[in-house]
């Protein structure tokens, strides 16, 4: 994590597993408020005011699953630990409660797609890596955060480690010197890893030509993510043009130099679901873009988080059947920003409201006609083209995206079948690499919903 979003984070997930209930009872199918709690571009769903008296601690619910990857891109990357972590317990220290009903059935409630579990047993880890996370509600999500990380062999998750709100934990270890029967524990290895290969590239396709953006913030993991991306020609640098934004010089490769941007890309948080206000951000990222112009050389403008495992080659065939859409919806709670599809065309209609305002810095009709304090960036975009601007048509398509926040609970495992364009999020190139690895190994719809 960013240091100074760490308190922040950290109680999201602490609340994590108190809706579990909340969840079962509560109809989600209600509209949803996009959340931002990087700072920049992941969402969280939280029901809108029909269930506003829930509504935060559902969003900090949902939130606990996708935030898991956030602390692995800072621990993992060069087998360091992170500060944020808790040091492995041994364990005398552990509070296992013992519970009637069994600690984890494989396949129970779901399908599995890790290998048999030795259930009640705790791995010892042999002398070397090892690291553990916090919050992990179960050894399924366990597993796969261990496949992510090279160097990981084998995995325990503690059902109750005694944690405030979700008290489940993962360890992971790169050997084992003793297998131990202890009630509460699940241990493991992980699934075996697919190689990997660089993804095809989208580059002159029937469906019109893409050009692929990406806002950085400096000083962090980000940086090496969309480096390594470049170099394996993965991401948005198989589009027929990538850029990436910033806030100051960086040179990602020797033809990639960052766009700047005149924003700190810091924001603050509000609103009840504790959502990152960024909106202006964009605003100013939008303006940027527009300004250079190089997105009219193109059909397609497409907004990508540099954590959300993208393959533009499956995008340039779902388009297909979209010409003449004015942008496409990658959510029925509404759009969520790790992935934001948009035609020329919208974008076009987003600059001639910049126009509109004095110094050109906003789109005018969009900001003084829509109260968006509360906001992020996505639902910004996503109320000022389709509400304000009347960009039409709006279709939805669900193979936009994957994450736990619309429906795809899965998403850790990244094998939602070879249609599905991205996943997200993976935050270190471990993880990242492996998701791309498992997705081109996929060739059918999972019906996995972990």
């Amino acid at each position: 994590f960013h240091s100074s979003l760490k308190t922040v984070v950290c109680s999201v997930l602490i609340l994590s597993c108190t809706m579990a209930a909340y969840r079962e009872s509560v109809d989600t199918s209600a509209a949803y408020v996009p959340v931002d709690v990087d700072g920049v571009a992941d969402e969280v769903a939280a029901p809108a005011a029909a269930l506003a008296p829930r509504r935060g601690l559902i969003a900090a619910a949902l939130a606990a699953t996708a935030l898991v990857a956030v602390g692995a891109a800072t621990a993992v990357r060069g087998g360091a630990q992170s500060q944020g972590l808790r040091q492995l317990p041994g364990t005398a220290d552990l509070q296992i409660k013992a519970e009637v009903e069994a600690t984890w059935v494989q396949g129970g409630a779901f399908p599995s797609q890790a290998p048999e579990m030795d259930v009640d047993v705790q791995y010892i880890g042999a002398a070397g890596w090892g690291t553990n996370y916090d919050h992990i509600p179960t050894p399924e999500m366990c597993a796969a955060m261990c496949q992510g990380v090279e160097k990981c062999n084998a995995y325990t998750w503690v059902k109750d480690a005694g944690l405030p709100g979700c008290p489940s934990q993962c360890w992971l270890m790169e050997g084992i010197s003793e297998k131990k029967p202890l009630k509460g524990l699940v241990s493991g290895k992980p699934p075996t890893r697919k190689p990997f290969a660089t993804p095809p590239a989208s580059k002159g396709a029937a469906s019109g030509s893409l050009y692929c953006f990406a806002l950085m913030v400096p000083e962090g993991y980000e940086e090496g993510l969309l480096k390594w991306q470049h170099d394996n020609k993965a991401g948005i640098f198989g589009c027929d043009q990538a850029a990436v934004y910033s806030n100051t010089h960086i040179r990602i490769a020797p033809a990639v130099v960052t766009q700047v941007v005149n924003s700190t890309l810091k924001c603050g948080y509000g609103g009840d679901s504790m959502s990152a206000l960024n909106a202006w951000i964009f605003i100013e990222v939008w303006r940027k873009l527009i300004a250079i112009g190089d997105y009219k050389k193109h059909d397609w403008v497409v907004k990508v988080d540099p954590d959300a495992v993208f393959f533009p080659d499956r995008l340039s065939k779902l388009l297909v059947k979209y010409q003449g859409a004015g942008y496409i919806n990658n959510c029925r709670y509404g759009m969520h920003g790790p992935i934001e599809l948009f035609s020329s065309r919208a974008i076009d209609t987003l600059a001639e409201d910049y126009k509109l305002s004095w110094d050109g810095k906003a789109p005018k009709t969009c900001v003084t006609k829509m109260d968006f304090g509360q906001w992020g960036e996505d639902m910004f975009m996503d109320q000022c083209l389709s509400k304000i601007l009347e960009v039409k048509p709006v279709p939805t398509d669900a193979t936009l995206m994957c994450e736990s926040h619309c429906d795809c609970n899965a998403w850790y495992w990244c094998n939602e079948g070879d249609d599905m364009v991205s996943y997200h999020p993976f935050k270190s190139i471990d993880s990242y690499k492996n998701c791309m690895a498992n997705a081109m190994g996929s060739s059918s719809k999972a019906t996995i919903r972990a």
